[in-house]
C-alpha cells in the first residue's frame, strides 16, 4: 500500500503542479479552475494621471515627466507595471516565487499581456526579453518566472521575438534573502549580454516581476545599454513602494 501510494504520487505530482486542481495561491478547492477569484488582484488605476516614464501619478491633469523623473533620469526609457506590491498581489507573486509556480507565472503574463494596450498605448518592439533568476534560484525553483510570463505576452505580440539575452553572472545571494540596501551594491555587474549582436539597434520590452529597489532593473538596462539597444521598456507585473526612495540612489551608482 505503501510503496502504491508512492508510485502515485510520483505519477500525479507534477500533473498536479501543471494542472492544480485548487487554488494555487491559497489552496481552496476549485473546479475548473486553478486560481479563485479571491486571489486575482486589481489592477491600479488607470483613471489617475501618471508619469510618462516612471508610471507613477502625477498631480494635476496634463501629465508628463513627474519631478523624480526629471530629477533621477531612469535608465530605462519607460517603466509600467500592473499592480501595487501589496496584499493580494503579494501573495500571488510570492506563491508564484516560492511555491514555485509555473503556472501562475503563465497565467500573470497573460494577465500583463492583456493590459498592453492601457499600459503602453500601441507601441512597437523588436524583441521581448526576461530577466532571468539567479543561477542559486533556477537551481531551487527549475524555473524562470520571468520567461514563463515571457512566453505568454509573446502569444499577444505576434511577430516579436523573445529573447534570452540576458546572463546572470550568478555568485550572489538570492535578492529576497539581501537587504534594499545590499541589493544596490555592484548592481551593474549582475548581468552579460549573450550575444550584443542580437539586441542591438532593438527596441526592447524587458519583462520583470516585481520592482522594489529598482537594482535589477536597472542592472539589465545597463547591460542592455552597454550593447546598443534603440530602446528600453520595462513592463513588471508589481511595484514596490520602497522603490520611491531609492531611485535617488540608483540613478547615483548608475552615473559612477
Amino acid at each position: 500500500m505503501i510503496g502504491s501510494s508512492l508510485v502515485h504520487t510520483w505519477l500525479l505530482g507534477p500533473l498536479e503542479i501543471l494542472f492544480p486542481r485548487e487554488c494555487v495561491v491559497c489552496t481552496r478547492p476549485l473546479r475548473g479552475a486553478s486560481l479563485c477569484f479571491r486571489c486575482t488582484p486589481a489592477s491600479i488605476s488607470f483613471a489617475n494621471t501618471r508619469c510618462t516614464r516612471c508610471f507613477g501619478v502625477v498631480a494635476g491633469s496634463e501629465g508628463g515627466t513627474c519631478a523624480a523623473c526629471e530629477a533621477f533620469p531612469l535608465t530605462a526609457d519607460r517603466v509600467r507595471y500592473l499592480w501595487e506590491y501589496e496584499g493580494i498581489a503579494r501573495d500571488f507573486i510570492r506563491a508564484m516565487k516560492y511555491q514555485p509556480s509555473p503556472f501562475l507565472a503563465y497565467r500573470a503574463g497573460d494577465i500583463l499581456a492583456q493590459h498592453l494596450p492601457s499600459l503602453f498605448g500601441s507601441s512597437k518592439w523588436d524583441l521581448i526579453i526576461p530577466v532571468p533568476s539567479s543561477p542559486a534560484m533556477l537551481k531551487k525553483r527549475l524555473f524562470h518566472p520571468c520567461a514563463e510570463m515571457t512566453r505568454a505576452i509573446q502569444k499577444h505580440l505576434p511577430g516579436v521575438a523573445v529573447r534570452h539575452a540576458l546572463h546572470h553572472r550568478g555568485g550572489r545571494t538570492p535578492q529576497a534573502r539581501r537587504s534594499h540596501r545590499e541589493r544596490l551594491q555592484g548592481f551593474k555587474r549582475i548581468f552579460d549580454i549573450r550575444n550584443g549582436k542580437e539586441v542591438a539597434g532593438r527596441r526592447i520590452l524587458l519583462v520583470e516581476d516585481v520592482i522594489t529597489t529598482g537594482a535589477t532593473v536597472a542592472a539589465a538596462c545597463h547591460a542592455l545599454s552597454s550593447a546598443g539597444v534603440r530602446s528600453v521598456d520595462v513592463l513588471a507585473l508589481a511595484e514596490a513602494r520602497v522603490w520611491r526612495r531609492f531611485r535617488s540612489r540608483v540613478y547615483a551608482l548608475s552615473e559612477s
